[in-house]
């Protein structure tokens, strides 16, 4: 829900994926998340692996667009046609596109799953997409994971802090602590926020691989 600045309501934008996740299922992990700003699109997920994937791609600055639960359909070699549903499909910054199959770690070492992914995968290049990736929770980042959900969190726009911030940005030469940005603009809690979200539009980039604090170090990032 998104209360816009004339004080009504909106709803996020409902999901596009070709295909509806049945929610509520017992022994699963589903939900949705809203991606973009403002009352931003619902995104389905039916793992929590699923989920902190999602919020790694969108958090991601090479990342311009995620669709999710995507259609793929193909002809064997006996006419029949198939259909598989990607997770995810990313396109990357360069036009290049993804295509993301989510799974929890015993499945993905499974043989027999490994044989099938890679006569898909044979399929599904480069017309579906340009490459496919299997992704585990262990192929996860913790640092990339805390930070993007961070990200996420954060993502709705205080225009006060978000402006006050922005000055001070403009303004910097080389790097600034998350925390000096915060009190130069005075405002140190929202300001913190005002900053993630700056780190989110990738107007500023992270100095060092560490999880976001008040002690990180940002700068601009160079385009």
């Amino acid at each position: 829900m998104y209360m816009t600045p004339t004080g009504s309501v909106r709803l996020p934008l409902p999901p596009v994926g070709d295909r509806s996740i049945k929610m509520g299922v017992q022994q699963h992990f589903t939900g949705s998340f809203i991606d973009g700003d403002d009352e931003g699109r619902e995104i389905e997920f039916e793992s929590h692996t699923e989920f902190m994937v999602g919020l790694v791609m969108l958090a991601r600055p090479d990342v311009v667009n995620l669709e999710n639960q995507v259609l793929f359909r193909w002809l064997d070699e006996e006419g029949q046609t198939h259909r598989h549903y990607f997770d995810y499909r990313a396109t990357l910054s360069d036009g290049s596109r993804i295509a993301l199959v989510v799974k929890k770690n015993p499945k993905a070492f499974d043989p027999e799953f490994r044989v099938g992914l890679r006569d898909l995968a044979r399929r599904a290049v480069p017309d579906f997409a340009d490459r496919l990736s299997l992704i585990t929770m262990a192929d996860l980042d913790p640092v990339e994971v805390h930070n993007a959900q961070l990200i996420h969190a954060v993502r709705q726009p205080d225009p006060e802090p978000d402006a006050a911030v922005r000055d001070v940005v403009a303004s910097i030469v080389g790097a600034a602590r998350i925390s000096d940005i915060a009190a130069a603009a005075g405002c140190r809690g929202p300001g913190f926020r005002s900053v993630v979200r700056l780190i989110r539009r990738n107007e500023l980039e992270l100095v060092a691989h560490e999880r976001i604090s008040s002690d990180t170090l940002v700068r601009r990032r160079a385009w």
